[in-house]
C-alpha cells in the first residue's frame, strides 16, 4: 500500500482538540520525594547547550549530582514496582545519582485508585509515563510541569521537536509544551521498517514441520496443526507440561488483552469500546461479527481441545517468560516473544519460532510511530527547580543516542561489540532474554533479564537510525544480526512460502494493510463514562475468562447475552457512543494519510 507524505499532519488535526472535554479543578502543589543520604562518585555538575531558534545559544540549567535522588517513577507501562536495580540501575546511578522508584499501576492490584490518589494528593510522580487521555486530564488539573521556555535547550530531545510540538498543540490551549511523546523516530509518518509483523500466529518450525506443515486457511486449521503439535510433544525435554496456548491476565486494561491482540488478525483493532477496522470503521466491541467475539470464541475452542494451559487463569507475564524460555508455551503471537527463544544456533537446528500464515486473515498492522505511541512522559508539577533541572538532564540522555543504544542494544563488552563501525552481539547478547546472563559485579552484577530497563517504555523507538551506525538501534535490525539470522530456519521457511520474510509475504499476498499510526491527544471521559468504562470493563474481564473455560457451545453462547445484557443495563451504548465520536478525529487523520 502506499501512502502519501503527511509530515504536518498531527498539526493539521489540532482542531481536534475544541471536542476534548474539560476535567476538574486544579489539583494542590505537594514537596516532592527527594533524598540526600549519600556522596557519589560522578562528577558534580554538567551542563547543556542548543542552539535556539533565533540563533542564540542557550544553556541549560548547571546540574549538581552531589545529593542522591530517589525519583518517584508514575508508569503505566511497567510490568514492575520498586526501585530500579541491577546493571541498569547502576548505570541511572553513576550517570546521575539517582535511584528510580517505579510507581506501576498495573502491578499495584486497583491501578485507578491509585492514580486516583496520587492526583488527588496533588504529585502524581516525579516523572509520569501516562496514556495520552490521561495526560490531557493532569495538565488541566496542574500536576504537570510546563517545559515550554526550557526544551530548547535540550538538544536530543530538540531532534523530535516536530513531533513533541505537534503533540502538545492538542493540550491545553496548545501554547505550551507539557509532555513528550513517547517511541517517536524520523524515518517518517507512514514507514513501516520492522522486519516482523507485531502480531500474527507464530510457532516452532521443526513442529510445524513435523505434523506436515499443513496449509492453515482459518484458526480451525491452525487449532488441529497446535494439536497435533500439542500431541506428539505433551511435555518439554525437561518432562514439564506443554500446551499449545499459554494465557496471562495481568495485562489485562478494559478486557481481556490477549484476545485483544489477536482482533488484529482479523483487521480491527480494539481502542475502549469499539473496534476499528483497516476499512476506518467502528463497530461496539460486543458486535458479535466482531474479532473479538472470534478470537474470545477461538481461545474456548482451542480450551476444549485441551490445548490451553490450565495456569492461564492465574499465573502473570514472568510465569509465562519462564515457560516460554523452556519451550512449554507452542503459539507466540508477539514478535518479540522471539528474544525468548530463538537464536542462530538454534535457527540452525530450525527449531526457531516463525511465523506461519493463515491464509483467511487480514492483518491490522499499524505504521512506525513517527508521532509517538499514545503514551507520553512527563514531569511532576510540585518538582523543586533543581530536581526539575535533574530530570531534564536524565530525559535529554533518555533520548540521546548512547542513552537509546543502552536501551535498545544493552551495554557493550557485554551485549555487543563493535567491530568495523558496526555493532555485532555477542553470545551473551543473543541469548540475554533466552538464558540467564550473568551480569560482571561491576556492572551491577545478578541476572542480565532482572536488571533490564523497568521503566519499559522510551522516548526513541528502535527503528530509529542511530547516528554513529547508520543502522537502527533494534539489535533484530542490525546487519551483522540479520545475517547471523539467515539460518536453516529462514532459509527453509523462503523457499516455502516465496518470500523474504512475513512482512513480504502478507503484503504480497494481500494479507495486511498498514494503517498510518496516529497519535493525538482524545476526548477525556465524564465523570459518568469514566464509571461506565470501569464497570463494564469489569464485567468484559470477567466473563471473557469465563468464556475461555466454558462447559460447552450453549454456556460459551449464554455467557456471551449474558454479559452483553449486563453490558446494556450499565449503560453500554453511551460507552459506545462516546467513544465512536471520540475516535472520529483519528480516523480523519488517518484517512488524510492514505
Amino acid at each position: 500500500m502506499k501512502f502519501k507524505k503527511f509530515a504536518s499532519l498531527a498539526l493539521s488535526t489540532v482542531m481536534a482538540a475544541s471536542m476534548l472535554a474539560g476535567c476538574g479543578s486544579g489539583a494542590a502543589e505537594s514537596t516532592g520525594t527527594t533524598s540526600n543520604q549519600t556522596e557519589t562518585k560522578t562528577e558534580t555538575a554538567t551542563a547543556t547547550t542548543t542552539e535556539t531558534a533565533g540563533g542564540d545559544t542557550a544553556a541549560a540549567s548547571e546540574v549538581s549530582h552531589d545529593s542522591e535522588y530517589t525519583v518517584d517513577f508514575y508508569d503505566v507501562a511497567a510490568n514492575f514496582q520498586g526501585v530500579q536495580s541491577g546493571w541498569y540501575g547502576k548505570i541511572v546511578k553513576d550517570k546521575f545519582n539517582m535511584n528510580l522508584n517505579i510507581i506501576a499501576p498495573q502491578v499495584s492490584g486497583d491501578g485507578a485508585a491509585l492514580y486516583q490518589t496520587r492526583c488527588a494528593a496533588g504529585a502524581l510522580g516525579d516523572l509520569i509515563i501516562l496514556d495520552n487521555a490521561d495526560m490531557q486530564e493532569c495538565v488541566e488539573s496542574g500536576l504537570i510541569h510546563d517545559l515550554t521556555d526550557v526544551i530548547a535547550q535540550y538538544p536530543n530531545l530538540s531532534k523530535y521537536m516536530e513531533q513533541i510540538k505537534a503533540f502538545n498543540a492538542m493540550l491545553g490551549d496548545g501554547s505550551k509544551i507539557y509532555a513528550i511523546p513517547l517511541e517517536m523516530n524520523t524515518n517518517g509518518p507512514t514507514a513501516y521498517k520492522q522486519l516482523h509483523v507485531y502480531t500474527y500466529p507464530r510457532m516452532g518450525w521443526d513442529m510445524y514441520n513435523e505434523v506436515g506443515a499443513p496449509e492453515l486457511k482459518n484458526t480451525d486449521d491452525l487449532l488441529n496443526c497446535l494439536a497435533d503439535i500439542q500431541k506428539a510433544h505433551p511435555q518439554n525435554d525437561k518432562g514439564d507440561p506443554a500446551y499449545a496456548i499459554s494465557l496471562w491476565k495481568d495485562w489485562d486494561s478494559q478486557y481481556m488483552e490477549c484476545v485483544a491482540q489477536l482482533t488484529k488478525w482479523y483487521g480491527q483493532e480494539v481502542n475502549g469500546s469499539v473496534l476499528i477496522g483497516t476499512d476506518n470503521s467502528i463497530v461496539p466491541l460486543t458486535d458479535k461479527a466482531g474479532a473479538y467475539y472470534k478470537m474470545l470464541k477461538f481461545f474456548y475452542q482451542a480450551n476444549k481441545m485441551g490445548l490451553v494451559d490450565p495456569d492461564s487463569a492465574t499465573q502473570d507475564w514472568n510465569m509465562m517468560v519462564s515457560k516460554m524460555q523452556d519451550k512449554r508455551v507452542y503459539l507466540y503471537w508477539y514478535s518479540w516473544q522471539y528474544g525468548f527463544w530463538n537464536t542462530p544456533a538454534k535457527g540452525e537446528e530450525g527449531v526457531n519460532y516463525i511465523e506461519i500464515p493463515v491464509a483467511d486473515t487480514n492483518l491490522y498492522q499499524a505504521s512506525d510511530t513517527y508521532y509517538g505511541d499514545g503514551r507520553v512522559i512527563a514531569v511532576g508539577s510540585q518538582v523543586s527547580d533543581e530536581n526539575f533541572a535533574r530530570l531534564m538532564e536524565f530525559l535529554d540522555w533518555y533520548a540521546s543516542p548512547e542513552g537509546v543504544q543502552i536501551q535498545h542494544g544493552g551495554t557493550e563488552g557485554l551485549i555487543y561489540t563493535v567491530e568495523n563501525g558496526k555493532y555485532v552481539l555477542t553470545e551473551d547478547g543473543l541469548n540475554r532474554f533466552s538464558a540467564e546472563v550473568a551480569v560482571p559485579e561491576d556492572q551491577g552484577g545478578g541476572n542480565w533479564n532482572d536488571g533490564n530497563n523497568q521503566i519499559n517504555q522510551w522516548i526513541v523507538a528502535s527503528c530509529d537510525i542511530n547516528p554513529d551506525t547508520n543502522e537502527p538501534y533494534g539489535t533484530d535490525m542490525w546487519s551483522s544480526t540479520i545475517k547471523m539470522n539467515e539460518t536453516k530456519t529462514t532459509k527453509e521457511w523462503s523457499e516455502k512460502f516465496g518470500a523474504a520474510d512475513d512482512v513480504e509475504y502478507l503484503l504480497k499476498n494481500n494479507m495486511m494493510t498498514v494503517v498510518p499510526s496516529i497519535n493525538i491527544a482524545l476526548a477525556i471521559d465524564t465523570t459518568d463514562i469514566s464509571l461506565i468504562r470501569k464497570q463494564c470493563g469489569d464485567i468484559i474481564k470477567d466473563a471473557s475468562w469465563r468464556m475461555v473455560f466454558a462447559t460447552d457451545d450453549a454456556d460459551f453462547e449464554k455467557q456471551w447475552d449474558d454479559m452483553t445484557s449486563q453490558l446494556e443495563g450499565l449503560g453500554w451504548a453511551d460507552l459506545t457512543a462516546f467513544d465512536t465520536e471520540k475516535y472520529g478525529p483519528m480516523l480523519e487523520a488517518r484517512k488524510a494519510a492514505q
